[in-house]
This record gives C-alpha cells, sequence and structure tokens, in this order.
C-alpha cells in the first residue's frame, strides 16, 4: 500500500467498513452478502482498538475498506488514530472525497486515491462506477486543502501498457504515484518476467515508487507454504469492521502464518511488505534499497 519501512514498528490495518460504492472487478466484497450484513461495532470499540494498537506497537495506521469514506464516522476515528499519535494513510477511490473533504482536513498523513487506468473509460470499467474524472479532482481538491495525495496504481496485465500514461498523470499533478501490482488475484494473470523488467525500468523515474522486492517476490510467484517469507502476524495487526482483531492477516484469519492453502502464492502487500523489515534475506535487502533511492530523491 504502501511501501515504507516498517522497520521499527508494526502496521495496523483498519478495515473501518464493508461497505462501497464501486463495484471493482478485482474485489469481491461488494459481491459478498455476507459481509455486507455483518452489524460495524460502535466508535467507543473503534477508539479502543486504536489505543491497544498503538500499545502493541502500531506506529502506521492504514485506513481501508469497503470505502473509507462512505463510513459516517470517519472524522471521529481518524481524531481518535491521531490522538493516538498513529501516522494515518486512507485509501480512497476518490468518489466521496471532494463532499467529505473538509471534514477530514488536517486528520490524515497521506490519502492514496486508486486508480486502474489513465483512461476514463478503462478506470470506469474497472470499478463498475464513472469515477475517473471524481478521482482526478479528488486529488486536486486534496493539494488545494494542503493535504498529502498520492495515486496508487492497481498493476494489472492489463494495464501495465498504461504506465508511461499514469506516470504523465502523477507528474502533471506533482505527486508520488505508486506501483502496486496484483499477483493472480481472483483470477487476474500474474506477470511474465519481460513485464517485471517493465516495470523496473521506471524505477528512478521522478514520483515514482517502485518496491524491488515487490517485483522480486513477482518473479517468484509470491509466498511458498514451504518455506513461508509472510511474517504477517509479527508485523501487523488487523481490524475489522464489527471491531475484531484477526490474525495473521485479514485473509487468512485464525490460520497458520504462511501455511494455509490461501498462503500459496500470496502477494498481497499490505501484509508482505512489512514482512521484509524481518529477516535478512534479498527481500529485506532490496525493499531496504528501495526505501533508500526514494528518500534520496525527496531530499534532492
Amino acid at each position: 500500500m504502501y511501501y515504507n519501512a516498517y522497520m521499527a514498528a508494526k502496521v495496523c490495518i483498519y478495515y473501518i467498513t464493508y461497505e462501497c460504492d464501486a463495484y471493482c472487478e478485482f474485489c469481491d466484497n461488494w459481491r459478498n452478502e455476507k459481509l455486507q450484513e455483518i452489524v460495524p461495532a460502535p466508535l467507543e470499540k473503534h477508539a479502543d482498538n486504536l489505543k491497544t494498537a498503538y500499545s502493541l506497537g502500531a506506529r502506521t495506521i492504514e485506513v481501508t475498506g469497503g470505502e473509507p469514506l462512505v463510513y459516517e464516522q470517519l472524522p471521529q476515528f481518524l481524531n481518535f488514530a491521531k490522538e493516538n499519535k498513529l501516522n494515518i494513510q486512507l485509501f480512497t477511490n476518490g468518489i466521496n472525497y471532494c463532499d467529505r473533504a473538509k471534514e477530514i482536513k488536517g486528520l490524515t498523513n497521506k490519502i492514496f486515491f486508486s486508480l486502474d487506468y489513465p483512461l476514463a473509460d478503462e478506470h470506469d470499467r474497472s470499478r463498475g462506477t464513472e469515477c475517473f474524472n471524481k478521482a482526478i479532482r479528488a486529488i486536486r481538491y486534496a493539494k488545494e486543502l494542503g493535504e498529502k495525495p498520492a495515486i496508487i496504481y492497481t498493476t494489472t496485465r492489463d494495464s501495465l501498457r498504461y504506465l508511461p500514461e499514469i506516470i504523465e498523470i502523477a507528474e502533471k499533478l506533482k505527486i508520488e504515484l505508486h506501483v502496486n501490482p496484483v499477483y493472480d488475484f481472483l483470477g487476474l494473470e500474474g506477470f511474465e518476467k519481460s513485464s517485471l523488467d517493465y516495470i523496473k525500468y521506471f524505477f528512478k523515474r521522478p514520483f515514482v515508487k517502485i518496491d524491488l522486492a515487490v517485483l522480486e517476490m513477482l518473479k517468484n510467484k509470491g509466498n511458498k507454504t514451504a518455506w513461508p517469507r509472510c511474517k504477517a502476524k509479527e508485523t501487523t495487526i488487523t481490524y475489522l469492521p464489527d471491531g475484531k482483531s484477526v490474525v495473521p492477516c485479514y485473509f487468512n484469519q485464525g490460520g497458520r502464518q504462511g501455511k494455509e492453502q490461501v498462503c500459496e502464492g500470496c502477494t498481497r502487500w499490505p501484509y508482505m511488505v512489512p514482512s521484509f523489515s524481518l529477516g535478512f534475506d534479498k527481500y529485506r535487502l532490496l525493499h531496504g534499497y528501495s526505501q533508500w533511492v526514494w528518500e534520496k530523491a525527496r531530499n534532492s
């Protein structure tokens, strides 16, 4: 989500709601009737969870869903997170941002706006609703308000060909572009080595954030249950909309870390990237190098 160093502290991944105002082709939350029937926890429970997360070592929180901006009490939730000294990263499709921007002004450290294509018709098809122009307006408005917006580009084999165009959008807007490759998730196909090399070509491009450890894991086809690289239990804390915590991760609730069937080939980056901070192998070295390059570019 997200490619921070996460070298010393845990990450709190908070699914604040399952509700969403889009119908993305790569997500099945909106199709899952059982999820939509879950009763959300009261705000007080979420506030207690944030205190617990900090006490357990979390210093960054990724607020996700569903779509966080459809959660009515989002400003109060973000205020609680801020009071607990958490670095707040909000992930949104941007549809409702302009309507709610002033409510959450100053309550985030970074807002990630999702773009799947640099073309309105393709992006809207992927999201199942007209939202490309809304997302672009949202990014511009966030900049006007003094926020720190960034683009997260959910990259598939199909959208990879548009990488230069999405980079051009980020450059014009003068904001970070986080390349977020998907591998074999909900029927989407993975990447060939030549495709990964193509992504790597843009590694040192201004405004572009590409994690070389992510590309290496994609090349090796993700987590291996025989020798798991996942360290989600040690590096992340996950909360659900009903206020419950799950381990080791959202996708493997209560199972053996990195060893269940769902873990084979896993490249779910909110969990795998923090895992790169533990151990000493090529993934940690590549992730650390990527972070160093970004910091150097930021300070130049």
